[in-house]
């Protein structure tokens, strides 16, 4: 999970873990009881928590203890019980509090019309810049024109994994962008469906003749694909006619971009991105479930 990712979801996890405590007390003014209140929230708040992976223990205690024992939003116990399930309620509240502030302090603000991009693993620094260098040119030769009038900079870049923060410049590269990574997991997943074919037609056996003839028709399907991918997004975000040199870089860029998806690189809106536009990227998590928006515009 990025680092921003962590950050927005602490912030709705910490809203959530907030819950009200009582003490009822007897006649002589001693405490009896302790009534917990907003506890469906608060278990709302453990349960995301726990898939962050964070705070194992902490979590564990709480989701063994009474609070967990009922589906209601209130509860009532005896005050020494009450009084110790309580203890690490708070504790808990304040590590993600301390979390929240830190992380806000290393990752700071992100600006619209940003992605993120998800490297596939590199082994080496030579293999870092050759990765690098493919992104920017798909990026480059896709959204830096006097049309879209994008721009490439890089706001941040996160350890374990690598993702880079872009920011693109303006909403016009940012819908492009996401054309393009549909487009590219469109073909992506074709390349994985050329390979399965492929497969099964190895275990039949079949001539190494009838092998190739079908490895060249699945590269000419898979470029007839790019192509159609490249005039789609050429149409559907520049306004000046048939530009064969750009519909030619978008080829390249969809052809790049495809091949560093089978790697494994993920493309994915800013967490600020409006839904509408985000709606536009691919769920990189599902990319079985993506279908070429060409056919829907065909039926």
């Amino acid at each position: 999970m990025k680092i921003k990712e962590l950050k927005a979801n602490l912030q709705t996890i910490r809203e959530n873990l907030t819950f009200k405590y009582e003490e009822g007390k007897n006649p002589q003014g001693q405490p009896t009881v302790s009534v917990f209140l907003n506890l469906i929230n608060f278990r709302n708040g453990i349960n995301s928590l726990e898939t962050t992976s964070l705070l194992k223990n902490e979590i564990n205690q709480i989701k063994t203890s009474g609070i967990f024992s009922t589906a209601k939003d209130e509860l009532t116990l005896n005050v020494t019980e009450g009084r110790s399930i309580k203890l690490p309620m708070d504790s808990l509240l304040k590590i993600v509090n301390a979390l929240n502030e830190s992380l806000s302090q290393i990752t700071g603000a992100t600006r619209e019309n940003s992605i993120s991009i998800k490297l596939p693993n590199v082994n080496d620094f030579e293999d870092l810049a050759k990765t690098s260098n493919t992104f920017h040119t798909i990026l480059s030769q896709t959204i830096i024109n006097d049309e879209i009038k994008g721009q490439i900079k890089i706001d941040s870049v996160e350890n374990g994994s690598i993702w880079l923060d872009i920011y693109l410049g303006s909403a016009t590269a940012l819908s492009l962008v996401g054309g393009l990574a549909w487009s590219g997991a469109v073909v992506y997943k074709k390349i994985q469906e050329g390979r399965i074919i492929e497969e099964h037609v190895k275990s039949l056996k079949i001539k190494n003749e009838s092998l190739k003839e079908i490895k060249d028709a699945q590269k000419k399907a898979i470029d007839l694909m790019i192509e159609a991918e490249a005039n789609q997004l050429y149409s559907e975000n520049f306004k000046t006619d048939d530009n064969h040199e750009q519909i030619e870089r978008l080829k390249h860029s969809i052809k790049l971009l495809a091949e560093q998806i089978d790697k494994g690189a993920e493309v994915h809106p800013a967490l600020n991105t409006p839904e509408k536009v985000a709606n536009l990227f691919p769920n990189m998590k599902h990319l079985e479930l993506v279908e070429s928006k060409i056919k829907k515009l065909t039926e």
